[in-house]
């Protein structure tokens, strides 16, 4: 209903007043001859309604025997009136062209998702490229810039998007993959986490561990460091082999006993904000009727006028919910607390693991249930690590 008065108040319109007793029958020979009118409001000295000043002026002929217009209201009749003042409508004219050759150029550059040392390079790039503050820029180039600062910079995602008079580049690096260790690089096995060492099967390496043995994240299980056959040499092997250890998760966990939720009305209100370059200002409706809601907005691009300006509607809607609180039984607590214990277990563990032994309690209070667990896992702990042959300044110093 907004958008159909900002239209008609564009386009013009006609108010027309009829005093005859006989309005009704005005209006269905208005009607029967597909005029539109709106606004129709019935009073004692007769009937006031509005029709567009289109269909006012195709059915000129028709209209002026049967009713007079009151008054003639709109942007395009303003401009008719000021046909004689060429100076001024020359002048308005090239203030519209003003306003969308402003509107139309970037003036604020914006880079996100990096440092500022790579946000300094990629704007002495785009000046490289002779983009430089103002400058205008088509959904075509954009997408070539992309391309460019993708192909330049190695960056593992690149968008470049345009806010009104802002240009906003988003920009994601690549994250720095683990080097692969090759079979016949050197290395040894350490161990991923805190254990107690239950079988150790070495392939090939130095085992330094035993079978009941306590190790600690980041100790060395298998050593790729071998004696030479007939020598008091080592030499430096691939190692290759599992450890299998005994580890143990500790979990707490609780789940309220009632709990809120939020649940939907058939109520609703809406705002429109005017949108000019980002500010929002309101035009009617209220904010935040309802003491607990669901928000969501909507955009209204303005024909011709969001084209020429950065000027847009913005619709509001407050849906209703209100609070309902429900009870959590015991069982479905409990199932729910054992499901996400599991879940996190698995997250910790290897596809691999096997659990030897859980101990699970429950207990509540007035508000919650609680779950206390220990789980006892037996998983392979071993990790493979790259090990670099020393070099003669550090074989000095360990000599010294």
């Amino acid at each position: 209903m907004l958008i159909f008065k900002l239209m008609h108040l564009i386009r013009g319109y006609v108010v027309i007043r009829s005093d005859a007793i006989n309005s009704e029958k005005i209006l269905n020979i208005l009607r029967r001859k597909n005029i539109t009118v709106w606004d129709v409001q019935k009073k004692d000295k007769g009937t006031r309604f509005k029709i567009s000043y289109d269909d006012y002026i195709k059915n000129y002929d028709l209209l002026k025997e049967i009713i007079k217009p009151a008054a003639k209201r709109g942007a395009l009749i303003k401009l008719k009136k000021l046909k004689l003042r060429k100076g001024f409508s020359i002048g308005i004219l090239i203030l519209i062209i003003s306003l969308y050759l402003l509107t139309s150029l970037i003036w604020e550059v914006e880079v996100v998702g990096t440092n500022q040392k790579n946000i300094n390079n990629i704007l002495a790039f785009l000046e490289e490229n002779k983009l430089k503050v103002p400058f205008a820029i088509s959904k075509t180039q954009a997408k070539k810039l992309e391309t460019m600062i993708y192909n330049h910079f190695d960056y593992r995602f690149v968008d470049v998007i345009q806010e009104g008079s802002k240009l906003i580049i988003i920009v994601k690096e690549r994250e720095a993959e683990p080097a692969e260790i090759k079979s016949n690089e050197p290395s040894s096995i350490i161990a991923s986490k805190n254990a107690i060492v239950s079988k150790v099967i070495a392939k090939s390496g130095q085992p330094v561990v035993r079978e009941g043995d306590v190790v600690y994240e980041g100790q060395t299980l298998i050593m790729g460091l071998v004696r030479k056959k007939n020598s008091d040499e080592f030499m430096m092997v691939p190692s290759d082999g599992i450890v299998y250890g005994k580890t143990y998760y500790n979990f707490e966990m609780k789940e309220a006993k009632v709990r809120s939720l939020s649940l939907a009305t058939n109520k609703s209100k809406s705002v429109y904000y005017l949108k000019i370059k980002g500010n929002s200002i309101k035009i009617v409706g209220d904010k935040e009727p309802y003491e607990n809601y669901n928000y969501r907005e909507k955009v209204i691009k303005v024909p011709i006028l969001s084209n020429i300006t950065d000027i847009s509607l913005l619709k509001g809607t407050w849906y209703e919910e209100v609070l309902k609180d429900i009870e959590i039984d015991k069982n479905t607590a409990e199932n729910k607390m054992k499901i996400s214990m599991y879940d996190e277990l698995l997250k910790r563990c290897d596809d691999d693991s096997r659990i030897l032994k859980s101990t699970i309690n429950f207990s509540e209070d007035e508000e919650f249930y609680y779950l206390t667990a220990q789980i006892e896992v037996i998983e392979d702990i071993g990790e493979r690590v790259r090990i670099y042959p020393l070099t003669e300044e550090t074989e000095e110093k360990m000599e010294e």
